[in-house]
């Protein structure tokens, strides 16, 4: 079970890694500039696919995965928000 856990942390490290990454990236460009049509296509299904995984890891009771979900598609809602929606 120990094992398991250690293994669930890792998966959850890298995650948070890889969604900083993929948060801080496109913001660093395009600051004053409004996305292309296809990034916030891509950017808006992206928050409904977080926002599906947080729901379904709030119902299965997984607090910290669907808060995790919750708090990407929230920043990825704000940088659509910024870079799109003008």
């Amino acid at each position: 079970i120990l094992h398991r856990a250690e293994q669930r942390r890792n998966k959850m490290k890298k995650l948070i890694a890889i969604l900083a990454v993929a948060f801080a990236i496109p913001t660093m460009g395009f600051a004053e500039e409004q996305y292309p049509k296809e990034i916030c296509k891509q950017m808006y299904d992206t928050i409904g696919v977080f926002l599906q995984i947080a729901d379904k890891a709030w119902k299965s009771q997984d607090e910290e995965k669907a808060l995790l979900y919750s708090t990407a598609a929230a920043n990825y809602a704000t940088v659509y928000e910024t870079t799109c929606k003008r």
